[in-house]
């Protein structure tokens, strides 16, 4: 006798929360107990670099998610964006997500979206260093943006601004015909050249995210004992404290508060989160601090209760 063989594909119900940034774009989808299921990587999701881009490459990176588990199985979709508030970016995101999937969506600014990760709905301040600085401070069931101007007007603490640090230095010496220290020599030999116009090429021709690459040698200098890589971390420190302080300050905390930590400045040197609990123990009377680095896709889960 023989039988028909029916292959049966049983599909859970899942969520998505997608942390869209300036390079890439990170989807992370997890079952409804929290587990994850499916990591996926895309392109960049910064609706004022360009639109058009953005939005094609998240519809891509959520539809090759649903092809593998299952589009009427996901539930709620949050996305992160960067510049996600500028606008009516937000409100065209979510439209177009809804428009081809059918599934519900949230669009919010990642700084807000990393928030709702570290605290849900507590009150708690987000220090974020990365690429670009800022805090996100969540008190009483709202949220505000304290930072977060950009390189040209802000960003001090980051990863960018300690770089620019260095080529500030490098720039005076070369006016001045004062020799290179040793980190200013690393640098260049990265960069392949030492010439004005080589120095002039490669900061104003290449992305910030590039330039705030060079941040992983300051780091390996200042293990390396260079006196100027400390320096320049531990600067990175307190300027994130002040800034940390100043949000704990504009919101009106008055007890202990709960700080999260996120980005690659704080979670791959010791020098700046050494410097930067330094002068908050200075500056606040009580405080808790969050040092895991917790992915933004997984404010999700108070999201999706919220909806509930």
């Amino acid at each position: 006798m023989c039988y028909n063989v029916i292959n049966v594909v049983f599909y859970m119900s899942y969520l998505i929360g997608i942390d869209a940034g300036g390079t890439k774009s990170e989807l992370i989808s997890y079952d409804l107990d929290g587990n994850v299921v499916l990591k996926k990587i895309g392109g960049f999701g910064n609706p004022s670099v360009n639109l058009d881009k953005t939005v094609n490459n998240i519809i891509s990176l959520i539809g090759d998610c649903t092809s593998e588990l299952g589009r009427e199985e996901c539930r709620f979709v949050s996305i992160g964006m960067a510049a996600a508030e500028t606008g009516n970016y937000a409100e065209l995101i979510k439209k177009y997500v809804e428009g081809t999937y059918g599934i519900e969506t949230v669009v919010l600014n990642d700084a807000e979206m990393a928030c709702k990760a570290y605290f849900g709905n507590e009150d708690g301040i987000l220090a974020i260093a990365g690429t670009g600085s800022s805090c996100y401070v969540q008190k009483n069931g709202q949220g505000e943006m304290v930072g977060g101007w950009g390189h040209i007007v802000g960003d001090e603490g980051s990863g960018y601004h300690t770089v620019m640090e260095v080529f500030k230095n490098i720039v005076s010496k070369i006016d001045r015909n004062i020799p290179f220290d040793d980190l200013s020599k690393k640098i260049l030999m990265k960069i392949g050249g030492s010439s004005r116009s080589e120095i002039m090429d490669f900061l104003y021709n290449n992305e910030k995210s590039v330039i705030a690459s060079l941040f992983s040698l300051i780091v390996d200098s200042s293990m390396e004992g260079d006196s100027y890589a400390v320096l320049l971390l531990e600067n990175a420190g307190k300027k994130l404290a002040d800034l940390t302080c100043t949000a704990y300050e504009k919101k009106g905390f008055k007890g202990s508060v709960t700080i999260g930590l996120k980005g690659g400045v704080f979670h791959n040197s010791c020098c700046t989160v050494s410097s930067y609990m330094n002068e908050l123990q200075k500056n606040l009377r009580s405080f808790d601090i969050i040092g895991e680095d917790i992915s933004s896709t997984k404010a999700i889960f108070n999201l999706y209760k919220e909806k509930k």
